[in-house]
């Protein structure tokens, strides 16, 4: 795996970690990208609602796979953006806090929800990623193959996820930017 890097960091909401443990992959989430990926406590509670998910997001913790980082309740900035997006916009308290953070500190927002977030990222200009950036980036990177990249949308799909595409043929991958430009 190549070395982290610093400059910034990947705030992960619950649908792409839910999709990770869908798949059995959850373990292999951290070597896709050169960012560590951080979880949002508000984050963190929605998913330890499901109780068959809770075990496997504390093991995570403590593997240290996900590090919990409190929402900054001290940033004025992010706690009205917070407020805004939850109450205008209607997106649940994870979402929220993802988007209120990563608007206001660079980093990159990673999620599937791209009916909610997509505008909001284009109009503040955001980076983002979802699972099948995952994918794609572990098989344009040769860290997975085709097959197991097909494997964990069917898995995922089968358990009754969306994502936009059967196998990995069928779908175009995006351009990265700021993240191939930098690896």
């Amino acid at each position: 795996m190549a070395k982290k890097r610093t400059d910034k960091i990947i705030l992960i909401d619950a649908d792409v970690v839910s999709h990770f443990i869908t798949a059995g992959e959850i373990l292999y989430i951290n070597s896709i990208f050169p960012y560590q990926i951080r979880l949002l406590d508000k984050v963190y509670a929605e998913l330890e609602r499901f109780k068959s998910k809770k075990q496997i997001v504390d093991n995570l913790i403590n593997l240290r796979i996900f590090e919990v980082l409190q929402f900054p309740e001290n940033n004025e900035d992010i706690k009205k953006e917070y407020a805004h997006v939850k109450k205008l916009m209607f997106k649940g308290d994870g979402e929220s806090a993802c988007l209120a953070v990563v608007r206001y500190s660079n980093n990159i927002l990673a999620s599937s929800n791209l009916k909610d977030i997509e505008s909001y990222c284009k109009m503040h200009k955001i980076d983002y990623i979802t699972t099948m950036d995952f994918l794609c980036h572990a098989l344009n990177e040769g860290i997975w193959d085709k097959a197991r990249c097909d494997l964990f949308i069917t898995k995922v799909r089968a358990a009754g996820s969306r994502l936009p595409k059967e196998k990995m043929d069928d779908y175009t991958c995006r351009t990265l930017d700021f993240v191939d430009s930098q690896t």
